[in-house]
């Protein structure tokens, strides 16, 4: 769905002197910049046979030239950021999921769920000190959750979680291609309560106050998830036919060992069983009881994901801005006066030499009504600390999902 950033090094100003260091994009696999290889091919394609059709004759070199005009005209045409073949695919994808029914689920929450992973399932995986953890599945793979223990009562919200202890956590977990993924949401003062007009205003405001100005959220949550896919785990056992129902037991044993590396940094947490797994994840994608069940309360609009009178909006953190602002930054958005802000950030393991993939995503959730004025005031707030928010129109309903503590979703 998106690309993913790695630590630089300092840029240097013209007079010497450094800059905060970013976090830059990756290559993603199969492209070079922006341009998917599949598009070199189709240039130097369309290259070759004009020049072979020159030797033809005249005719059909200018026939042929058009013909490969219209090709390149096809392959190369922006739209709203994307590539115009690339939003055709994404529009299929979006009209196929609209009309897939749901599995039928006798728990609400999960009736919810199937919406946006039609084959999730959780169960519980005994260990042997006999206590239990709980392990979901989708198409993707496997992940478990454990959520962030909050201070004491009184003490404020749970604080959030420095990425470099996400990072030794995951090095000593020992997994290459495992996923960490830490999600906070938080619902900012009065964030649920205030009208949409008030709620408008009042992100402006504190988008002219600008990030030194934070304000404490009411409520905020945090969940650690770790993921392993088939992949990952046929290497892990270094058996490509690898008996798929073990998958569970190894995700659980993941799970722990990354466990005990956060509790020796200080990170107090409790893994969940089945049970809380999936109240955690209906939680994340705004699930309430009061709201009236129904498939036709959840709904995925080409600009977002729609669940009752709230919508949520997406988006990718396609540039990140100077590594000093970057913690400022996520603790602005967590105070936008939304009914919900959830933030993501979802490091990968590639090797005991390489750098972590990093990918971030927001979610914007409010009413349905104001939503795009609020969007737009949270992109400028980013714009301004020299970030960049990439809307996933198109994709909102992955994005939602990926954005739950599932370990970056199921693609």
């Amino acid at each position: 769905m998106t690309g993913a950033p790695r630590p630089v090094r300092p840029d240097t100003r013209p007079d010497g002197s450094a800059e905060a260091p970013r976090l830059r994009a990756r290559r993603r696999p199969g492209r070079v910049g922006e341009v998917h290889v599949l598009q070199l091919f189709i240039l130097e394609a369309v290259v070759l046979g004009i020049l072979a059709s020159g030797l033809i004759g005249t005719a059909v070199l200018i026939g042929t030239a058009v013909l490969g005009a219209l090709v390149l005209t096809v392959t190369f045409l922006r739209s709203q950021g994307r590539w115009w073949l690339e939003r055709q695919v994404m529009a299929r994808r979006h009209r196929r999921r609209q009309s897939a029914g749901a599995p039928v689920a006798t728990d609400p929450r999960l009736g919810v769920l199937h919406r946006l992973a039609p084959s999730l399932s959780a169960e519980n995986v005994a260990m042997s000190d006999g206590s239990v953890i709980g392990v979901a599945r989708d198409d993707a793979g496997w992940f478990a959750v454990a959520a962030v223990v909050p201070p004491e009562s009184g003490a404020g919200p749970a604080p959030g979680l420095p990425l470099d202890l996400l990072a030794a956590a995951l090095t000593e977990a020992g997994q290459q291609g495992a996923v960490l993924q830490v999600v906070t949401s938080t619902v900012p003062p009065n964030g649920a309560e205030t009208g949409p007009t008030t709620l408008a205003k009042e992100s402006y405001r504190r988008l002219l106050a600008g990030l030194d100005a934070p304000v404490v959220p009411s409520e905020r949550t945090t969940w650690i998830a770790v993921r392993l896919n088939t992949r990952s785990l046929a290497e892990a056992l270094s058996d490509y036919a690898v008996d798929l129902s073990l998958a569970p037991s190894v995700v659980a044993a993941l799970a722990r060992r990354v466990g005990k590396s956060l509790r020796r940094v200080g990170v107090v947490h409790q893994l969940l069983d089945a049970e809380a797994l999936v109240a955690a994840l209906a939680q994340s994608c705004g699930f309430t009881p009061e709201t009236p069940a129904g498939a036709e309360q959840v709904r995925e609009e080409w600009s977002a994901w729609q669940y009752g009178a709230l919508a949520h909006r997406c988006f990718w953190i396609r540039q990140w801005p100077a590594v000093d602002r970057i913690g400022p930054l996520l603790g602005w958005l967590d105070t936008i006066p939304m009914s919900m802000v959830t933030v993501s950030l979802t490091l990968t393991a590639n090797g005991a030499d390489e750098d972590f993939d990093l990918r971030g995503l927001v979610r914007l959730t409010g009413p349905a009504q104001t939503l795009p004025q609020l969007s737009g005031a949270v992109a400028d707030g980013v714009g301004k600390a020299g970030g960049e928010f990439f809307p996933l129109d198109g994709e909102h309903g992955p994005a939602v999902y990926a954005s739950a503590p599932t370990g970056g979703g199921a693609g």
